[in-house]
């Protein structure tokens, strides 16, 4: 697949090993998919992450929005904001204490639209920096 001048798996071989993946991944990730004539065109995930328990509150959980996608002939339609809602619908009735994403330059805007802004309470170290 080529995304981003990323190359990677051929088509079918990313299908069957994606299959794999989500089968195993059901209970920590929700999928959400936008249609248009009855045919995908967009993705979200939301990563379902259980926290450490605290002594004032056991249940602590977060949620990271990963992967949110549409395709190129369908941006700029309001797809990727309501992806981007309903994920965060889907945080809301699951009790999530919170949402983060990494988003892309391109869709700061959006994310700020919806309601995430930046937050001084987080620190991040990229790892991938520091391979060879």
């Amino acid at each position: 697949m080529d995304e981003h001048g990323e190359h990677g798996l051929a088509k079918g071989e990313f299908s069957a090993s994606f299959t794999d993946w989500f089968r195993s991944h059901r209970d920590s990730h929700v999928a959400l998919i936008a249609e248009a004539a009855d045919s995908p065109v967009g993705m979200a995930w939301l990563a379902l992450i259980n926290r450490v328990p605290g002594p004032g509150v056991w249940l602590r959980l977060a949620g990271h929005l990963q992967s949110v996608y549409v395709l190129p002939a369908h941006r700029d339609e309001g797809i990727g904001a309501a992806l981007v809602t309903a994920a965060l619908k889907e945080a809301t009735d699951r009790g999530l204490d919170y949402v983060w994403v990494h988003p892309s330059k391109r869709s700061f805007p959006l994310y700020r639209r919806i309601g995430f802004a930046e937050s001084e309470g987080v620190l991040e170290v990229d790892l991938r920096r520091q391979r060879p």
